[in-house]
């Protein structure tokens, strides 16, 4: 007997079946079988899956047909049930529509009655809910203006662009004749191998044929190169110090003038001597003499073309870098009206710093301790700047703190109290500030995913709670209990420094939502949801004013050459401005207005030797829009209607830059005014308790509005998102939350008086041209004493 005809009458048993189940389950399934695809044998298997008829695996085939029989049968499908779906949706909206109208009489559709185009946007892009905040559309008006002219040039400026920098504010026309310094090496008698260096600044000569010894006969005697090094670090490096004054003794003059005091070009590279004469180009400024803005430039070029004789991206270091960041210090003191060439330049600081890795730090890799605090130190100044620069400019920076691991320097400027307790130096505490607020405040205003309303007041609170050395704290005026202005201006500065920083990033972050507030709701914007920000914008604005004035009344030198100082102020004038337009019967008008006139008289007396020519006009423009709007408004107090159309509709937008493409000549657009609903108090929960002492102020008219008064935040308290279990005692202020009459009276749009504010008295004069002329000798043999300090050894710390 064969072996076929023995298996043909074999008896099966019940072991046998487990068997078979167990050699099928290694075979492929059905499907995959008649295909002829490769199996997984992991059933469903990812071939079924894929080809969507996983419930059939493993032991199910689909029907044989050609072409997209199937697809076709199940489209058909599909869209059959689509029309079902559709055509009863449409019913169960008619019926919530006709019950709501019965219900409520129809005075506000349901939230559910959403427009076709609405629910079909939802539906097919459910995932933009998870990436992008529900409040996007809150603020789509606050990226920026693009403008365009005839000629096709372009410029952008972003949400927290500075006032001083809005286009529109400024048109060509409004420009009067300037007196200004020439800048072209070809008129400052300079010589022609000079020139030809400064023409391939920044970026050098890949070929030079010149040598340092060009630059010999422009060398000054050592007596008076000290003498512009004390200019310099009395009067700029208090703010921004890229080189400190051990370092620059050291490395700089030391090797250029020797134990003899003869100049000598051998032993320094030629971007140190960059740094030479751009340091002396900072310092002569500071010089009472006619002819200090002709010895400045020529001093400027110099030292641009020293930086010219080597390629900087061949030979970068340190002083490469120092040299051209010192050289941005210097264009914004001496020239207000190029601000686009100083933000090109400072981007090409920001990229030599990452070549040379200033951005990673250097600890690990093997340099002396003097090398390693250089790299520090210029690190945090250009940081600093960057961030700055680029919230005034309204455009991202070039640095991310994100990508920097860069140790703080040690402090070589510490102070100690009398009860013997150190307190960090000036530009410690910039640093540590720039990297913990004003890098967030970065990464807030140019995140394409628009952070929510919560996440400002977050940060808000933040900078405000940010620990301030009681030597930087100043008086809102000439003096104030317990705070005083320091005698010594450079520590005066830096004690408004500190102030100006921390309320000017303020007013930046938060004037996006106040510029919304005050469109929305014109006529009291402290109805409005983002109130907290009008009220921070404005205190901010009248702390930046009071405080200037009063280190103007002490310290009117250097107060008058220091652009950002001014910049602030001038900002904070068209807020206050802005204010009094837009919203003549706010709480806030009166207030605001008188606000402004001090500010311009402030800003009109001390702005005078730095400030852009055309400043002064806008705001003796706006001040007179702003008093015209508050007249027409007590007027006529009791009607409804915004008094804007009493405004030239062909006026510029104090507010700045909305979501806009401006072309040709700049135009502004009518603002459209919304109705404003009820808001609860609730939406309040989440301001500063700052914000809450400002509503309690509102409604009492015999209590002076805290607008220069520094709130004391609970230190050890954590802020919960909600303020209803907080307790009067809590906030040392009635809060309009828990008192209705109080509440009631702050909705209640204000009753203006009848009293009319008189403007400011004093008139924008015509610029007095004043002709300086060239001096062969770079001045005097004067020597002045100076002192040079020990640094102070403090332990490095680290940010993370």
């Amino acid at each position: 007997m064969n072996i076929d005809a023995e298996s043909s009458i074999r008896v099966r048993t019940p072991g046998m079946d487990n068997v078979g189940a167990a050699r099928k389950s290694g075979l492929s399934c059905a499907e995959c079988r008649r295909s002829k695809l490769k199996c997984d044998r992991v059933f469903p298997c990812q071939s079924c899956i894929r080809r969507g008829c996983a419930n059939i695996c493993p032991e199910g085939t689909l029907a044989a047909t050609k072409g997209n029989k199937v697809l076709m049968a199940h489209a058909q499908r599909l869209s059959e049930q689509v029309k079902t779906m559709a055509g009863r949706i449409k019913e169960l909206e008619e019926a919530l529509h006709e019950s709501q109208k019965s219900n409520r009489g129809g005075i506000e559709p349901h939230p559910l009655l959403q427009t076709p185009s609405q629910s079909h946007e939802h539906a097919e892009l459910p995932e933009l809910r998870t990436i992008y905040d529900d409040e996007v559309h809150d603020i789509s008006e606050s990226i920026g203006s693009l403008s365009i002219d005839d000629n096709g040039r372009t410029k952008y400026h972003g949400e927290s662009v500075g006032s001083e920098y809005f286009q529109p504010l400024f048109p060509p026309d409004s420009y009067p004749p300037q007196q200004s310094v020439p800048t072209d090496p070809k008129c400052l008698g300079l010589p022609f191998e000079i020139i030809d260096l400064c023409n391939a600044y920044p970026f050098g000569l890949r070929d030079s044929q010149y040598t340092k010894f060009l630059f010999l006969p422009f060398l000054p005697p050592r007596e008076r190169a000290l003498q512009l090094m004390e200019l310099y670090y009395g009067n700029v490096a208090w703010m921004f110090d890229p080189i400190v004054r051990d370092d620059f003794m050291t490395n700089i003059l030391t090797p250029l003038y020797g134990h003899t005091g003869s100049p000598n070009v051998n032993n320094i590279h030629s971007h140190r001597l960059s740094v030479f004469f751009i340091l002396l180009a900072s310092g002569v400024l500071y010089e009472q003499s006619p002819s200090s803005g002709v010895l400045a430039e020529q001093y400027h070029a110099l030292s641009r073309a020293a930086l010219s004789l080597d390629p900087i991206y061949q030979d970068a270091t340190c002083a490469t870098v120092q040299a051209l960041f010192m050289a941005f210090g210097h264009i914004y003191q001496s020239d207000r009206t190029n601000n686009d060439s100083r933000w090109l330049l400072m981007g090409v600081v920001a990229r030599l710093a990452q070549l040379i890795g200033l951005q990673r730090d250097n600890a690990g890799w093997g340099l002396g301790q003097e090398e390693i605090q250089r790299r520090r130190v210029l690190f945090w100044e250009i940081y600093s700047v960057d961030a700055w620069a680029s919230i005034i400019n309204g455009r991202p920076p070039a640095l991310s703190i994100n990508h920097t691991d860069c140790w703080f320097p040690e402090d070589l400027d510490p102070t100690i109290k009398p009860s013997g307790a150190v307190e960090m130096g000036w530009h410690a505490w910039q640093s540590r500030y720039s990297a913990s607020c004003l890098g967030i405040s970065v990464q807030h205003v140019f995140n394409t995913r628009v952070p929510s309303y919560s996440a400002l007041l977050e940060l808000d609170r933040k900078i405000r709670k940010f620990n301030l050395p009681s030597h930087l704290q100043s008086p809102m005026e000439a003096s104030e209990a317990g705070r005083a202005w320091s005698p010594e201006a450079p520590r005066a500065m830096q004690q408004y420094a500190a102030l100006c920083q921390r309320e000017a990033n303020l007013m930046y972050i938060h004037r996006s939502w106040f510029v919304q507030a005050v469109r929305e709701a014109p006529a009291n914007p402290l109805q409005h949801k983002y109130a907290p920000s009008v009220l921070a914008v404005y205190r901010s604005a009248c702390r930046l004013i009071s405080s200037l004035n009063g280190l103007y009344r002490v310290h009117s030198q250097p107060t008058d050459r220091t652009w950002f100082f001014w910049s602030s102020v001038f900002s904070a004038c068209i807020i206050l401005g802005a204010i009094v337009v837009d919203s003549p019967r706010c709480t806030l008008a009166s207030n605001a207005l008188q606000e402004l006139d001090q500010g311009m008289v402030l800003y009109e007396e001390g702005s005078l030797p730095c400030r852009p020519p055309a400043t002064m006009l806008v705001l003796h423009k706006l001040r007179e829009r702003a008093f015209t709007s508050l007249q027409a408004a007590q007027r006529d107090a009791r009607q409804s209607q915004s008094p804007r159309s009493s405004l030239n509709p062909g006026d510029p937008d104090v507010l700045g830059p909305r979501k806009s493409g401006i072309t040709g000549t700049p135009s502004s657009s009518p603002a459209s005014s919304a109705s404003v609903s009820d808001r609860r108090s609730s939406e309040l929960s989440d301001a500063d308790p700052s914000i809450v002492q400002y509503y309690a102020a509102l409604a009492n008219p015999n209590l002076v509005l805290p607008a220069t008064r520094e709130f004391e935040l609970p230190s050890a308290q954590t802020f919960e998102p909600s303020y209803a279990a907080t307790s009067q005692e809590d906030i040392n202020a009635p809060s309009p939350f828990f008192d209705p009459a109080l509440q009631a009276a702050i909705m209640k749009p204000s009753t203006l008086s009848n009293q009319s504010i008189a403007g400011p008295s004093s008139s924008l004069p015509p610029p007095q041209p004043m002709l300086l002329s060239y001096q062969k000798k770079f001045g005097e043999n004067i020597l002045t004493a100076w002192e040079s300090r020990s640094p102070s050894p403090r332990c490095p710390s680290r940010i993370f």
